[in-house]
């Protein structure tokens, strides 16, 4: 049975892109009706605050359409070679300066105007080496194991942190770099100007965004405050191998 039509009609309009699956939606509301004993036709607001926080919750690879996010050709990182040096008499360099080839300019790609809902896949921090990140990482675990508090935000900030004790510290903010996902199509993302609501080490993996004309470029999509709604939420599939999946970024970084 399909989901009543006043929710689809919410659903379609709050969460446009990508699409989101009838039958899970159908499912969705079966279970709402049956945990919660309401209905939308009495209860709607209630109803709807439900669905929306099981869709946030979802694997948006079960719960949204493949083929109706984002176009995965914007976000294809390209290797581009590099320009030759023309060969002057004798098989020599040329000396001569070269020159671009004339033509249309540069197309300028985003993620377009219509809102699309992605969640995050992997977070991590560029602007500082992966092996100090490592080094803090394994100082928040064995202060965690002594059941310490994390450090104050304001503490970090007056670079106070003491090495050999005090609170479990905080990564150091540079830039993030994400991987997100529609759900079916997987793409890089960074923090081109600051969104200090996302903090590594607390930002679950699973927690949900909308981008909004989001420049796209070389396959990367830069993210600021004006092109990004934070949804929040977490997807308990991805979040229980958080850490496994940062230090595994690190170690690549590592070689």
């Amino acid at each position: 049975m399909p989901a009543p039509e006043r929710v689809a009609k919410w659903v379609s309009q709050n969460y446009p892109r990508p699409i989101v699956d009838a039958e899970w939606l159908s499912d969705c509301c079966d279970w709402i009706s049956s945990t919660y004993n309401i209905s939308p036709s009495t209860d709607f607001h209630d109803f709807i605050t439900y669905v929306e926080a099981q869709l946030l919750q979802s694997n948006l690879e079960d719960s949204m359409v493949s083929g109706t996010g984002l176009d995965a050709e914007l976000v294809r990182i390209e290797e581009r070679p590099l320009p030759r040096r023309p060969r002057g008499r004798g098989g020599k360099p040329s000396s001569r300066v070269t020159r671009k080839p004339k033509g249309q300019p540069r197309q300028r790609h985003t993620t377009g105007p219509v809102p699309l809902l992605v969640e995050i896949r992997s977070i991590t921090e560029i602007a500082h080496s992966a092996f100090s990140l490592l080094n803090i990482h394994q100082t928040r675990l064995d202060r965690a194991d002594l059941g310490l508090a994390v450090e104050p935000q304001d503490r970090q900030d007056q670079g106070q942190q003491d090495e050999d004790q005090g609170p479990i510290p905080r990564f150091p903010r540079g830039m993030l770099r994400f991987e997100l996902s529609d759900g079916h199509t997987l793409f890089q993302a960074i923090e081109f100007r600051s969104m200090p609501d996302m903090v590594l080490g607390d930002t679950p993996l699973g927690f949900k965004m909308h981008l909004t004309s989001t420049p796209i470029r070389n396959g990367i999509a830069f993210l600021e405050p004006s092109n990004v709604t934070l949804k929040g939420y977490r997807t308990e599939d991805h979040d229980a191998h958080r850490v496994e999946v940062f230090l595994k970024g690190l170690r690549k970084r590592l070689g």
